[in-house]
């Protein structure tokens, strides 16, 4: 819920000369709402009824927990379940949301993994469907994909099967037009 010093914070950040997407990595709100804030357009409640959660009870041991190790909302549940919790994985899990950061909110979970130049490749098939040929007969296309880890060229070839043989082939392919691309190096 977005409050009215949220408001004024958005609005700072933005006279301090921050993009609207700067604002939203920083605060955590949603783009629109923070072009809504920009634009005075959001309409702040006053009364906001609150409904008793399931959750309220163990409030101070979740945040006690999760505080000390980030746990999952599988593992805190078994631990709250014995405690008397009767509510749903999913009601924890929003709780859980509450508790962390906007920088834990927006991080990546995946770590880019960087090689040197020349040291690694990556290859994977991609299912490009079913297409019917003039003949009427239905055709199985596939890409063959592969990608220099640390340039991040592409090399893309269709086929029309994913066995050995033609894995080696593409292979080849890939490596003779990495070979010219790169002037025989």
């Amino acid at each position: 819920m977005l409050t009215m010093d949220d408001a004024v914070h958005i609005k700072q950040l933005r006279v301090e000369g921050l993009s609207v997407r700067a604002i939203v990595r920083h605060t955590g709100y949603a783009r629109n709402t923070v072009r809504k804030v920009l634009r005075d357009e959001h309409a702040f409640q006053s009364h906001r009824l609150t409904r008793p959660s399931t959750v309220d009870p163990f409030k101070t041991y979740l945040q006690e927990r999760y505080g000390q190790y980030q746990l999952s909302a599988v593992r805190l549940l078994t631990e709250i379940q014995p405690l008397g919790y009767t509510g749903s994985i999913g009601t924890l899990r929003w709780y859980l949301q509450t508790l962390k950061t906007p920088r834990q909110q927006h991080q990546q979970p995946t770590v880019r993994y960087e090689t040197l130049p020349g040291k690694q490749g990556q290859v994977d098939w991609a299912d490009c469907g079913r297409f019917a040929l003039a003949t009427g007969k239905l055709l199985h296309l596939f890409a063959f994909v592969m990608v220099l880890s640390y340039s991040r060229m592409l090399f893309v070839r269709f086929t029309a099967s994913t066995k050995l043989a033609e894995l080696l082939t593409c292979h080849q392919h890939a490596f003779a037009y990495f070979g010219e691309a790169l002037g025989g190096l």
